[in-house]
């Protein structure tokens, strides 16, 4: 058996669990960060001008001016914002959501990330359903 070498057999079984620990949390845990790292980078590379952005803290804004490591958002007319570049999680363009996504079907490639565009009238329909809303209540209050 494997007791002829210089280890036991259990201490073989120790490495091979340790090696497999060690590749299981690279491929659950440090290569997902990698990816969504890459994308956040793509997103942030693709930020411009005139682009209605959403904050981690959850500010909406547009875009005044971009610089190196921060972005001027116009959060109301006439209230401007300094925030980091880094602190840019999505990007909202005339009905669309941009998110950083990972590529997919990349087996061992290095690919950029991507950038996703998904149709969003959400935003629209749901302004929409307060507006009307609101409309009501007066309505009703006024009777």
């Amino acid at each position: 058996m494997l007791q002829g070498g210089p280890l036991g057999g259990s201490s073989w079984m120790l490495i091979i669990y340790v090696v497999a620990f060690i590749a299981i949390f690279y491929f659950m845990a440090i290569r997902p960060q990698q990816r969504q790292r890459r994308a956040h980078a793509a997103l942030l590379s693709s930020l411009k001008k005139g682009d209605t952005i959403v904050t981690s803290a959850g500010i909406y804004g547009k875009v005044k001016r971009v610089e190196e490591s921060l972005v001027v958002v116009e959060v109301a007319k006439g209230v401007s914002m300094k925030i980091a570049r880094r602190a840019v999680v999505e990007i909202i363009r005339e009905g669309a959501e941009v998110k950083a996504v990972a590529p997919e079907g990349t087996k061992g490639k290095k690919a950029p990330a991507e950038i996703e565009d998904s149709v969003s009238e959400d935003y629209e329909s749901e302004a929409s359903e307060v507006v009307d809303e609101s409309e009501e209540d007066s309505e009703n209050s006024g009777s």
